[in-house]
């Protein structure tokens, strides 16, 4: 199989240490890269049991295990035949990837791997951590080493990988970042850079990829709601929608229950014509005519569209002033987020704002323009929304 691969692959394909620690800014490549070695393990590795793991099964399914399907599809190695949906497996030449979260535990109990792959490795306790250790048992030949991979961003300089595994002289640390990613396209590597000049700790953490912890949180007055406390029914509903292509298009349903919002992420995905978003609405949504929805009032041609196509759409207001009253607003809310919203639960989590150039310990009441589509769209939907019902008494929050 021959692909293109980064210098972070090449680093991974090399170690022999048990254990590799990515620690990366935005597209640095370390999750493709662990993604394809692990692929060219399944295709040229005999009797070997693999594992890919987040903290949830919701959320590998919506990352890791997405991109290591859409990889195989890419080089030719995927076969519907050995893919078990149900049970969240690949099998090819004897060996089988599993998908899982720590939310199943029977999938840690009854397994031996030879090979295993936490994303978003800061989700995990140090504790998580040990007991996947203990899991490392698999059956291999003599010159073979059973490795465990570690992704993430360096957003907590007090996590448990620094805190805990950097002191290990057997553990690898692989750092890296845009640079070590010759694929980027340069206006995105312009846009990281950028970074430096709105908030020196995202700067830190998603550009250089260096520790930092995040300051300036725009939001925090959120919590995650698992699925079966879910409502059953709301006051209201209403949709917020940020139109992309190369940048994700993003889709969140509002809920509006007793003056408190329940956000679950629709769609999040890069690529999509407006008719593809069209119909996956459509297939996501059937009744989507009975509900509003509000998109991007800088995008008339695209929202003409929608309403050629049934939807009862509106244009929101995208200016500086509506983002600041928006967040401002937002902030006044309750927000319960869906547990199954990941990239929500990304964005909302890395959302700060601006730092004075002259002064960092300065806020300015701007937020970094970075990582925010589907929290724009949120935007479009809760400030149109309340604007008119300021007015109107709301549950305090404190």
């Amino acid at each position: 199989m021959n692909v293109s691969v980064t210098n972070i692959f090449t680093q991974n394909y090399k170690c022999k240490n048990p254990v590799i620690v990515n620690v990366g800014g935005a597209r640095s490549s370390k999750s493709y890269s662990i993604a394809q070695i692990l692929i060219q393990k399944l295709c040229n590795e005999r009797n070997k049991n693999i594992g890919i793991c987040r903290k949830t099964l919701v959320s590998n399914k919506a990352t890791s295990y997405r991109l290591f399907i859409n990889l195989l599809k890419e080089y030719g190695r995927y076969f519907s035949f050995a893919h078990n949906k149900s049970e969240n497996y690949y099998e090819l030449n004897n060996n089988r990837v599993t998908f899982f979260g720590l939310d199943d535990p029977e999938k840690i109990k009854s397994s031996e791997y030879n090979y295993l792959w936490l994303e978003e490795a800061n989700e995990f306790t140090y504790d998580d951590f040990i007991v996947l250790q203990t899991r490392m048992s698999g059956k291999k030949l003599s010159h073979e080493h059973n490795q465990i991979y570690l992704s993430l961003n360096p957003v907590n300089e007090f996590c448990w990988v620094k805190t805990e595994l950097e002191k290990d002289k057997d553990i690898k640390f692989i750092n890296s970042n845009y640079k070590d990613n010759p694929f980027l396209d340069k206006d995105y590597i312009n846009y990281l850079k950028g970074l430096k000049n709105k908030n020196n700790t995202a700067y830190k953490v998603y550009t250089l990829g260096e520790w930092s912890t995040l300051k300036g949180l725009i939001y925090e007055n959120y919590d995650i709601v698992i699925e079966n406390n879910w409502p059953k029914s709301f006051d209201d509903i209403i949709y917020g929608m940020d139109f992309g292509y190369n940048n994700p298009s993003a889709v969140i349903f509002c809920g509006i229950k007793d003056n408190e919002v329940y956000l679950k992420q629709i769609i999040y995905q890069s690529g999509l014509t407006n008719n593809n978003l069209c119909g996956k609405l459509k297939t996501l949504i059937p009744d989507f005519g009975n509900y509003n929805f509000l998109a991007d009032e800088s995008e008339p041609d695209r929202i003409k569209e929608f309403e050629d196509n049934g939807f009862c759409i509106s244009g929101a207001p995208k200016g500086k002033n509506s983002v600041k009253d928006g967040i401002d607003l937002i902030k006044t809310l309750k927000l319960h987020i869906h547990e199954e919203s990941v990239d929500l639960l990304k964005e909302i989590g890395g959302y700060v704002w601006q730092e004075d150039r002259r002064n960092s310990k300065l806020l300015l009441d701007e937020p970094v323009k970075f990582n925010d589509h589907i929290l724009d769209a949120m935007r479009y939907a809760l400030y149109t929304y309340f604007k008119d019902k300021i007015s109107e008494p709301r549950i305090s929050i404190g």
